[in-house]
């Protein structure tokens, strides 16, 4: 029998996934980082970009994941971040004139705050699309 742990991915808005997992690979600063049963205990930034689980079936299930965090602890690894999305929720159209807008808005004046909400807007709409491309 594979080696599982307790996996929670919860986001801003809902929680996503509660259950045993075999295998969790989550995108961070310094690239991807696996985690299996037993590893240890560790807290870790997570970046914007696909996080891969396999379930205890042996399903794997990917999803697109918002800047969060990861804390591993006694064979339980709880995920929070501020967003989740399927493939299946993204719209390519939406995420496209989302680049558009943000490029528009990058280009007037406006203060150093606003300009860098408008690079967030842009690196999430990048990255949905990036993610739409690569499971398609």
């Amino acid at each position: 029998m594979d080696e599982l742990f307790q996996l929670r991915i919860i986001a801003t808005n809902k929680s996503f996934y509660e259950g045993k997992a075999k295998s969790l690979v989550i995108p961070t600063s310094t690239g991807e980082r696996g985690i299996l049963a037993h590893h240890a205990g560790m807290m870790c930034a997570i970046n914007m970009g696909e996080l891969r689980f396999q379930t205890d079936g042996g399903e794997w299930r990917s999803i697109l994941v918002g800047a969060g965090s990861m804390s591993v602890n006694n064979n339980q690894v709880l995920v929070l971040v501020d967003t989740v999305e399927t493939l299946e929720e993204i719209d390519i159209e939406r995420a496209e004139q989302a680049i558009v807008r943000a490029q528009e808005r990058m280009r007037q004046k406006q203060s150093q705050r606003q300009y860098m909400m408008s690079q967030a807007a842009m690196a999430r709409a990048l990255s949905r699309l990036k993610y739409k491309d690569k499971n398609n």
